[in-house]
């Protein structure tokens, strides 16, 4: 993947300023020639991307394909598993809810969903939404079987037994379990079940037309792109999917990114207030001061440039997604792909929006030691950090 995004980054170097509207037409064909080479070298069955400046769609594209046997491409409509993408989903229909005062973030979860049992601490959906509950993510004592789950109540048995691994808001924690669980609050806030209520207080006021529960291994779905793995450059299709009803809300969709563009707008367009953008972007905090970086779903990052993103990827079985956020340039960019792929696919989208990016002023070299950090997430959703000293020196 290192060598992707040297090449991707190669491409922008030589590229000249871009203005106007030939600047896009230019930003349209670097962006797509950097995406069909990224097709090639990753071998990646099939990609799509999108993006939009001020809330215009300016790219949207298909690339390879969304079925090999077939030759069915890929187009702007082609649906993909979302993954953990599903979390910013959720998170946005859980901000309309405080927006309309119908949900209390700081309030214990059993105001909501009293049924579910109290834990050693008590757990509220804010701590939910940044993964800081203490509850577990994938383990071996989870009750997740091979079967439809009829509700978000009944998905709630893959985990209401466990303990919390830590007190809340002590450590970072990813969970979609913990999304599970968010659901069945904001089914308990808006007295309606999660995917009726995503249906109609998110997809179609964002026009969201393309986005819907995967269910394909209870019937065929022909817009949905199938799902591949990939060893040694060979692609092959996966004959057995996962069945995902155990986890709507935090990586059981299908979506497409143009769609994802229209949900990321729905923060610049008026659809949620400024306040609770504001507050959705802002970190959180643990107990000893140490912000996560991760607000409501959302996660806190930058590009290359330094300039500030707003974002959130996901990987699992035959999928690999990402959207992000630039607020200050009101820029989206949408990635979706149908094979697990271990990449670092936030800084790939980051180089593929580039084009469509002001140019940034060269900042003064630093020098010292800094302490850096990267996440890897494999298909089951596990985050892995990794941290290294970077040594850099003017000489």
């Amino acid at each position: 993947m290192m060598k992707n995004l040297l090449w991707l980054m190669g491409i922008i170097a030589v590229s000249p300023p871009l203005q106007s509207q030939q600047a896009t037409r230019q930003a349209i064909e670097l962006t797509r020639n950097m995406a069909n080479e990224l097709l090639k070298t990753s071998h990646m069955p099939g990609i799509s991307v999108a993006i939009s400046q001020k809330g215009k769609i300016v790219f949207a594209e298909g690339f390879g394909f969304a079925d090999i046997a077939n030759n069915i491409p890929v187009t702007k409509t082609t649906e993909f598993r979302t993954a953990s993408v599903a979390k910013i989903m959720t998170a946005t229909a859980l901000g309309k809810l405080v927006q309309d005062r119908k949900l209390n973030l700081d309030l214990p979860i059993q105001e909501y969903v009293p049924g579910f049992p109290v834990k050693e601490f008590p757990i509220t959906a804010r701590q939910l939404a940044g993964h800081l509950s203490g509850l577990p993510h994938y383990s071996g004592s989870n009750k997740i079987e091979n079967r439809v789950y009829s509700s978000v109540q009944d998905a709630l048995s893959v985990f209401s037994h466990e303990s919390l691994l830590s007190k809340p808001e002590t450590k970072y924690r990813y969970s979609t379990h913990g999304f599970t669980l968010l659901s069945a609050v904001m089914e308990g806030a808006s007295g309606r079940n999660y995917l009726d209520m995503m249906n109609d207080q998110v997809f179609k006021p964002l026009k969201m037309n393309h986005t819907e529960p995967d269910r394909r291994t209870q019937k065929p779905n022909h817009k949905a792109a199938k799902l591949y793995t990939v060893e040694n450059g060979v692609q092959k299709e996966v004959k057995a999917p996962e069945e995902v009803s155990y986890k709507w809300a935090g990586g059981g969709l299908l979506t497409t990114p143009t769609n994802l563009i229209h949900l990321a707008n729905g923060y610049f367009n008026g659809f949620l207030r400024p306040d609770i953008v504001k507050m959705m972007f802002e970190s959180q905090t643990l107990t000893s001061g140490e912000k996560t970086q991760v607000g409501i779903g959302w996660r806190i990052s930058q590009d290359i440039d330094g300039r500030r993103v707003i974002e959130h990827a996901g990987s699992m079985q035959g999928a690999r997604s990402v959207v992000c956020i630039y607020p200050d340039e009101q820029l989206v960019i949408s990635m979706m792909v149908n094979a697990e792929w271990p990449s670092t696919i936030e800084e790939t989208a980051h180089l593929l929006a580039r084009p469509f990016l002001a140019p940034k002023r060269p900042k003064p070299f630093s020098t010292g030691d800094f302490i850096i950090s990267t996440v890897s997430v494999n298909g089951r959703g596990k985050e892995t950090v990794a941290k290294a000293t970077l040594k850099l020196s003017d000489r």
